[in-house]
């Protein structure tokens, strides 16, 4: 986890209801490396902090323009995102997809004018600070399993390109580690290890 930008403050987002899952205890992880590299950490636990995933009336006020319905829950995540010169969420696949109280963080949080513009020519604009971007999924399946139809390039279109490209995000890497049901701590250990050059 040294890369060669420096990051003061990082953002970690976890999405998964069961405090000693794998989910969470590679977000302890990931957060303790980042702290011993003198790097400032705030987790976002979203089921312990029960964040709300659903549209909302004010969030679709908002995606129409009056910007006075900004939630104060939506107003406090993007807060963090703002602080962070790293985001890293952490999350189980489910169905091919993030979790739905994750895919609910994106509907919500990532709002028109603040996440994304629409340019005076009508193009969309992503208007967040271009900083590093990590994915650690965790996945049932192995790699075979899941390129067999497809969904390794679905989940890479979905995220990197149709959430955080849109966003104006480019420094975005989703990683997975596959068969992590049945997953040695070894295999836990080499595919942390292996993260490290890219946060």
């Amino acid at each position: 986890m040294s890369g060669t930008h420096v990051i003061d403050t990082a953002l970690i987002v976890t999405a998964h209801p069961v405090e000693n899952s794998l989910s969470h205890t590679l977000a302890a992880r990931i957060a303790a490396r980042l702290r011993e590299q003198g790097t400032q950490v705030e987790i976002a636990d979203l089921h312990a902090e029960a964040f709300t995933p659903a549209m909302q009336r004010a969030d679709l006020a908002l995606y129409h323009g009056d910007a006075s319905a900004l939630p104060a829950d939506i107003l406090r995540e993007q807060q963090r995102v703002e602080r962070a010169d790293m985001l890293v969420f952490v999350f189980p696949v489910y169905w091919w997809s993030v979790p739905g109280l994750l895919k609910g963080w994106f509907d919500r949080v990532l709002t028109l004018n603040w996440a994304y513009k629409v340019a005076e020519d009508g193009r969309i604009v992503g208007n967040l600070r271009d900083v590093p971007v990590r994915l650690i999924a965790t996945g049932g399946s192995d790699l075979t399993g899941f390129d067999k139809h497809g969904y390794s390039t679905a989940i890479h279109t979905q995220l990197v390109e149709g959430v955080f490209g849109f966003c104006g995000l480019k420094n975005v890497r989703l990683d997975i580690l596959y068969q992590a049901d049945t997953a040695s701590s070894e295999q836990i250990d080499d595919f942390l290890h292996n993260l490290e050059s890219v946060m």
